[in-house]
């Protein structure tokens, strides 16, 4: 801050002579002016702190930082951060933020030199990170979604990339012991490198079917390695039953069992305390009552999920929405141009789509909506921002 000293007083002499009147009123001034400057800097100085000193008051750097990803083991990555000072009607309104839109959760299951309806291939797989990166998104987990815990850059879209059954080719390990450039794994995790992108995601293995390459990724004696390198990068790891049952169709007592020990199983072999929270629904057929999901109990052996993922319905609701069902987490099918299609028409409807403040301690979205996506929920436990 400007510091200005000056003396009171008589107007002092000079040469032995004494100013005269019209000298004083001169001094006076100057001095006026003087403080009337140093007065506007500080105002300038505090402003430019509490509003961000940005051109952009939207604008968000990722830095590193240590992050638990609510697993009880901490990992290091690159997160982004929300911009300084607290979100403002006008910064939400400058950003375009709305975060009562929908977020695509894909669904990816084989990996392999040719398309099909439920396999991917690893030029396509590129393409769409490519395509999802040039159109601003960035990714998170189930998790994440779920708990509303939406960490992204101000100006992007939350996209989640889900991964069924443990294919070889979402996840292999060559036999030098580096990560195969060409499975989905791999191709993540250049995309990182590269910039604009993060280790998010989340795996839904099986751990008990007739298809070995399809029992944690098809390497058994890398099982461990594997599992525990996702969480450490930053994915996450959740639950696709033991054998892929059909908790519609299975007992409740088959169906506890599955939802117990394929939990159990998972976060005993991870280790450093995580926790495993998300479901992915075998066949999408969900058992009459969704508290099966939800917690239960098997040979006295307790179990509980917060999130559970569909197979069709397309885009997910925010989970700040009024109808969000956390249990019931709609995904589209990665295959043919259906990501491409969707990106599509949320350039024709853009106020369904998702677009983050920057900050994940508020809601920012605007005063009017489309039916669809509902209202906000009153039990958000944050402050909402509406313009």
């Amino acid at each position: 801050m400007v510091q200005v000293f000056y003396q009171r007083g008589p107007a002092p002499a000079h040469n032995g002579i004494w100013y005269t009147h019209r000298d004083m009123r001169q001094h006076r001034v100057l001095r006026f002016l003087i403080i009337a400057f140093a007065a506007g800097a500080f105002i300038g100085l505090v402003g430019g702190l509490a509003f961000g000193g940005s051109k952009n008051p939207g604008s968000s750097t990722p830095t590193t930082q240590a992050r638990s990803s609510n697993s009880g083991s901490a990992t290091s990555s690159t997160a982004p951060t929300a911009s300084s000072g607290p979100m403002t009607v006008e910064r939400a309104r400058t950003i375009g933020a709305n975060e009562m839109g929908e977020v695509p959760v894909l669904m990816y299951h084989l990996f392999g030199p040719q398309a099909a309806t439920y396999t991917r291939t690893p030029q396509d797989f590129r393409s769409d990170i490519a395509l999802l990166k040039s159109e601003g998104f960035y990714p998170i987990t189930v998790r994440d979604l779920a708990s509303g815990n939406i960490d992204i850059p101000a100006g992007k879209s939350p996209v989640v990339l889900t991964f069924d059954d443990s294919s070889m080719g979402q996840y292999k390990i060559l036999d030098d012991g580096t990560l195969d450039p060409d499975s989905a794994v791999g191709i993540m995790r250049q995309a990182v490198k590269a910039g604009g992108w993060a280790d998010r995601a989340t795996f839904f293995p099986l751990l008990d079917v007739d298809v070995a390459e399809r029992v944690l990724w098809g390497q058994p004696d890398k099982a461990k390695e594997k599992l525990k390198n996702l969480i450490q990068w930053g994915y996450e790891v959740g639950s696709h039953t033991v054998t892929h049952l059909d908790l519609k169709k299975a007992s409740v007592q088959e169906a506890a069992k599955q939802l117990q020990q394929s939990q159990a199983t998972l976060e005993d072999m991870i280790g450093s305390g995580y926790k495993l929270t998300s479901l992915s629904v075998p066949y999408g057929d969900y058992p009459a009552n969704d508290s099966l999901i939800a917690s239960g109990q098997y040979q006295g052996k307790s179990y509980a999920y917060s999130a559970a993922v569909e197979v069709a319905g397309g885009p997910s609701l925010s989970p700040f929405s009024g109808k969000f069902r956390p249990l019931h987490i709609t995904r589209i099918t990665a295959t043919g141009n259906a990501l491409k299609n969707a990106i599509d028409n949320f350039k024709k409807h853009p106020l369904l789509r998702y677009i983050s403040d920057g900050d994940p301690t508020t809601v920012s979205a605007p005063k009017t909506l489309p039916a669809e996506l509902g209202t906000v929920s009153s039990d958000l436990g944050r402050p909402v921002i509406r313009y």
